[in-house]
């Protein structure tokens, strides 16, 4: 059994040695995982600190989307046979240390995919932005009124799953129109629109620093994407 904790980054070297140091103290040898940046194109010291961490990485020459980068790390999984994959966001706003959790229910739990909730008990979401929570609350509040899917969290980034999942991976989703953030979408729609797929959303901390920005979302055109691509993947009709 082996786990592939894939993680994008572009322009995060004011928040990358500080998330290198936790990924450093959670190893998680039980369920044998390696960490893998993917540095998608960055054009400040993001390569430089990620090459200093001693930790497994690819280089992208350019910004494709963190989509994009997603993909690239899921097949670099199925490549060299990582039976379970892992996002982790690069600007530090998601916990290593919570990995486990997520592992314990695809593994002893028998859950196929694990998606992580800023809304759940035990959750946290400090200086979360209000616009963002409210956009978030409305959304979920859409889904569970028209396509009947209690999602708490539909834009988290942060989960774990089979990398046996998704059985037509490049025909699916390798498209450029998933390569921002719609390939992370797109596929939670399908997977929660999936009567064989056993999901959970688990609580997670997602917070964000009190200065300074906090996400690369934009908050019109970046949502449309997110709210477009979730309701094509419970629409969809095709094999995961």
């Amino acid at each position: 059994m082996k786990t592939l904790c894939i993680i994008p980054v572009f322009n995060e070297d004011n928040r990358l040695i500080s998330l290198i140091d936790q990924i450093k103290s959670y190893r998680y040898d039980k369920f044998n995982l390696t960490y893998i940046f993917i540095n998608n194109g960055s054009t400040d010291e993001s390569l430089k600190i990620i090459k200093q961490s001693k930790i497994r990485y690819l280089n992208l020459k350019s910004n494709k989307g963190v989509g994009y980068a997603l993909m690239i790390g899921y097949l670099y999984a199925k490549k060299y046979n990582f039976k379970y994959v892992v996002h982790l966001a690069g600007n530090g706003k998601m916990k290593p240390s919570q990995i486990e959790m997520f592992m314990d229910n695809l593994i002893e739990e028998n859950y196929n995919f694990v998606s992580g909730s800023r809304f759940l008990g035990g959750s946290s979401k400090k200086n979360n932005p209000l616009i963002r929570l409210i956009l978030i609350k409305t959304f979920s509040f859409f889904l569970r009124i028209f396509f009947k899917k209690n999602i708490s969290d539909p834009s988290c980034g942060f989960r774990a799953f089979e990398t046996s999942l998704f059985s037509n991976f490049e025909k699916e989703y390798f498209k450029k129109e998933l390569f921002t953030y719609g390939y992370e979408y797109y596929s939670y729609g399908k997977v929660v629109n999936c009567s064989n797929i056993n999901f959970k959303e688990v609580p997670v901390s997602m917070d964000y620093p009190s200065t300074g920005q906090y996400t690369k979302i934009r908050p019109i055109l970046d949502w449309y994407i997110i709210a477009k691509f979730w309701i094509k993947g419970i629409l969809s009709k095709n094999q995961l």
